[in-house]
């Protein structure tokens, strides 16, 4: 079989109407990676059991219609230089081989919150660099699957998980997502926490690849609600705080860097931008993810960059 993505948001409303179930796409999923990993290699650990078993506890949470977040069910592959408390994270190096945090990355704690199915981690690069790690392209086994975050694209592709999380510095999200055939969303640097992520952390930003793009919004929107992004970089308004508490904040921003009088022009691109989209806030909201935040406190560092890098940083 040729590899097809499985994606999840088109599912949801057979979940809400009981004609499909978080358990019943798991294991069309399971079914996928029994045929396609041998060939492909696309994770390094998994535990079926367990995916089976939180699966069970989604489909129950939709069948009485209390549904945690509009991820809530989806499996979802990570990346094996993103720490996760129940599995090792071993960053595609024998020097890590078996080892385990024994806590979970912001972004993972995120997932669970919002009732992801954590199937597995999947194939990184050594160290999300340059050495392979043996994952095959899923369309021909001759070529490569693009890197770093190689295994997450060859499992979206093949249909083993709807969504997977990647990291990027350079290309390790959009470069894999384009060979192996599935949308890879690399979003502004520190806009979803990095806490618990060993990439190169003045750089690298933590993605998503998935099997549509809508997938890939709600996977990356579902983490920024819950973990928020960097200390100092925008994350997503809470419920509890409007978009009319956004601009003062956002503002304020602009002063603390300098450009309250000297560029009149990146206020109103601020402001129109917040209200257009009117959900971003400042400072991001870390949630119980704080505690394992790695990332330095960048707040107030805006003055270092161009005012269209720092407003598609605020905006975007």
């Amino acid at each position: 079989m040729k590899p097809v993505p499985i994606p999840f948001f088109s599912a949801v409303s057979a979940f809400a109407a009981g004609t499909d179930s978080p358990r019943a796409m798991l294991e069309r999923c399971l079914s996928r990676l029994a045929e396609f990993e041998p060939t492909v290699g696309a994770f390094v650990h998994y535990d079926d059991a367990a995916a089976r078993a939180a699966a069970d506890r989604s489909t129950e949470r939709w069948r009485v219609g209390r549904p945690l977040s509009a991820i809530d069910g989806m499996p979802v592959g990570v990346k094996d230089v993103i720490e996760t408390a129940d599995m090792p994270t071993q960053m595609g190096s024998a020097l890590f081989a078996g080892w385990r945090s024994e806590r979970d990355a912001a972004s993972v704690a995120a997932l669970r919150e919002a009732g992801a199915v954590i199937l597995g981690k999947t194939v990184t690069t050594e160290f999300a660099a340059r050495e392979p790690r043996g994952t095959r392209n899923p369309w021909d086994a001759e070529r490569t699957p693009g890197g770093s975050s190689s295994g997450s694209a060859a499992a979206v592709a093949c249909g083993m998980v709807p969504a997977a999380l990647g990291t990027q510095v350079l290309g390790s999200i959009v470069r894999p997502a384009s060979f192996c055939g599935c949308v890879g969303f690399k979003p502004s640097v520190g806009s979803i926490n990095r806490g618990g992520v060993h990439d190169y952390l003045s750089q690298s930003c933590t993605g998503a690849l998935a099997a549509s793009l809508e997938d890939a919004w709600i996977t990356a929107h579902e983490i920024a609600a819950r973990a928020g992004g960097d200390p100092g970089f925008p994350g997503l308004a809470g419920p509890k705080e409007p978009p009319d508490m956004v601009r003062p904040r956002a503002l304020a921003i602009l002063e603390t860097a300098g450009w309250d009088g000297a560029m009149p022009q990146a206020r109103r691109a601020l402001e129109e931008a917040v209200a257009r989209i009117g959900i971003w806030r400042l400072p991001s909201r870390l949630s119980r993810a704080r505690s394992i935040s790695r990332s330095r406190s960048t707040a107030g560092n805006f003055a270092g960059r161009s005012t269209p890098t720092a407003i598609a940083t605020l905006a975007s």
